[in-house]
């Protein structure tokens, strides 16, 4: 435990880890949603995805803002807006590697839906922290001037 310890005291590391625990939330969050929609309402796949990746992706506003990034912008609707920017391009790559599974590829659809959120993790964090909760007194990235 004390290298896990000593990872968490790095600031992109915890925040990281934190996003992580926020996903898996999501991630139950948008299965229940989508098992509902499609097991017990016979909704398409597509359209119970829809709902379920926006269901998570409200909860995933907040709970990062707040607690993964502590994000103390007050401007809620112009962050909002961003966020679901990212989202958006997260979206689009997340169900191109869904239905490709599916359709394509043959997968079993939960399979294929663990599959498209382990590859979009790694998107959404970096867009996250960069982009839609970078606050404005704080600089992430360094570039060295040219």
């Amino acid at each position: 435990m004390k290298i896990l310890d000593l990872l968490l005291k790095k600031q992109g590391l915890r925040q990281f880890f934190k996003f992580c625990v926020v996903g898996v939330a999501n991630t139950v969050i948008d299965y229940s949603v989508y098992l509902f929609f499609t097991r017990w309402l016979g909704v398409y796949f597509l359209l119970a995805n829809i709902a379920a990746i926006l269901t998570a992706m409200t909860f995933s506003f907040f709970v990062n803002k707040y607690w993964t990034f502590q994000n103390k912008e007050k401007e809620l609707k112009k962050q909002y807006l961003k966020f679901a920017l990212v989202m958006a391009l997260y979206f689009l790559l997340y169900n191109a590697i869904f239905f490709s599974l599916v359709k394509y590829f043959n997968v079993y659809d939960l399979l294929a839906k663990v599959v498209a959120i382990i590859i979009g993790l790694f998107w959404n964090f970096f867009a996250s922290k960069h982009f839609a909760f970078k606050s404005k007194d704080k600089v992430y990235l360094d570039f060295p001037s040219v």
